[in-house]
């Protein structure tokens, strides 16, 4: 190769650098990634008056238990299921994917950041039950 061209390709590669270069980490939060999975995996348990001595009802109840969720997610302690069974899906599933798995460990390691409540999903266990009675 010429320098000429030598110099065109190193070029080439400078500017394309930043484009190849792995994008920063999305930045997760409580209410936008955090809590679909608490409530759709956790909750169950994780509430007042049910097994689960902490609740992750609310970011406040939460958010110090971020490293020790890490822990216990990483380490597949949490949640407790001890199916060992590939590729089915049973109604009450509670093992986590990798994805949510990795959600909540960069949720911790991100500083567990709280987010905007308008991002937070409708609650699934709210504050009191009703049953509606027709008469």
């Amino acid at each position: 190769m010429t320098r000429f061209s030598l110099g065109l390709l190193a070029g080439m590669v400078a500017v394309a650098a930043p484009w190849v270069s792995d994008p920063a980490p999305a930045q997760v939060t409580f209410y936008k990634d955090v809590l679909p999975i608490l409530q759709n995996k956790c909750q169950g348990c994780h509430r007042p008056g049910q097994l689960a001595p902490i609740s992750f009802m609310t970011y406040r109840e939460t958010r110090p238990w971020a490293e020790a969720m890490r822990t216990v997610v990483q380490s597949r302690k949490m949640p407790p299921w001890p199916a060992t069974v590939a590729n089915i899906s049973l109604p009450g599933h509670r093992v986590l994917t990798q994805h949510e798995i990795d959600t909540i460990v960069r949720w911790a390691d991100q500083g567990a950041l709280e987010g905007d409540p308008k991002d937070a999903p409708q609650p699934l266990f709210p504050d009191e039950w009703t049953l509606a009675v027709k008469r």
